[in-house]
């Protein structure tokens, strides 16, 4: 098992050797870096249904932004701050999206302790968000209801649920700023 020290190092040598052309070890890196990002998001918002999504654009901004790596400094923060930026992108591209197509579920989510948060092993994100706000980004972006029919399930209006949503975000992307040192 590797440590944040040992990652740290291993990849500052893969990225400066990208930088010379090592493309074996940029390969490399790309892949342990799709593990670790994959596992960030998961711990932090649970299962989303575009976690793939959100790693393949944090890894193509890793991509298109390598050359702003500055060897001097620590890899981590550089690429910490491209996951976490990438992830509240994606958040608030989703959210725009006023209705997303609802899959078929033998979830009742009305049955008070078979919602959302039980159904799911909700990531440390959702867990330290307030219940109402939980709720809303766990049937928008988990389950992937529209705002309607999130706001329906809930017995709350369709704008109120958007503003929910909206807050829900503001809120993650808040406690994901609080974790710059990951």
């Amino acid at each position: 098992m590797t440590n944040a020290v040992d990652d740290e190092q291993r990849w500052s040598r893969y990225m400066a050797a990208a930088h010379r052309g090592d493309t074996h070890l940029y390969e490399q890196l790309l892949r342990e870096l799709a593990t670790v990002i994959e596992r960030y998001i998961k711990t932090r918002f649970g299962s989303l249904s575009f976690t793939e999504d959100c790693v393949q654009e944090c890894l193509l901004a890793i991509h298109n932004g390598r050359h702003t790596y500055d060897p001097e400094r620590a890899f981590r923060p550089w690429f910490f701050t491209i996951v976490r930026n990438k992830t509240v992108d994606l958040l608030r591209r989703s959210y725009v999206r006023d209705s997303v197509p609802s899959e078929s579920l033998d979830v009742d989510l009305m049955a008070g302790d078979h919602g959302p948060e039980a159904a799911l092993a909700v990531g440390e994100i959702l867990g330290r968000l307030q219940p109402q706000f939980r709720s809303a980004l766990t049937l928008t972006k988990v389950f992937g209801y529209s705002l309607s029919e999130a706001a329906a399930r809930s017995g709350i209006s369709k704008s109120a649920m958007k503003s929910r949503v909206s807050r829900a975000i503001r809120a993650a992307e808040s406690l994901l700023n609080e974790e710059r040192n990951y």
